[in-house]
């Protein structure tokens, strides 16, 4: 996927509340450290940049599926 393209900001406006929703998880399990964008940039440059397409199903599960681990202090 090309981040510099219309159907780069339109996809994202369109994942929207599944980041919403992978946020809220993450804040109730403590880590209240991570943003919507964070999440979507990583998946862009880690995941879906090599990929072909993916569908809207398969970004979703990708973000709601996508693990987070917290640093012990």
């Amino acid at each position: 996927m090309n981040i510099e393209t219309e159907a780069f900001y339109k996809m994202r406006k369109k994942m929207t509340p599944v980041l919403r929703t992978k946020v809220h998880e993450l804040k109730k399990t403590g880590i209240s450290n991570v943003s919507e964008q964070q999440i979507w940039n990583y998946l862009v440059y880690a995941k879906w940049q090599r990929e072909s397409k993916s569908s809207i199903s398969e970004m979703a599960n990708d973000i709601l599926s996508l693990e987070v681990e917290q640093e012990e202090t």
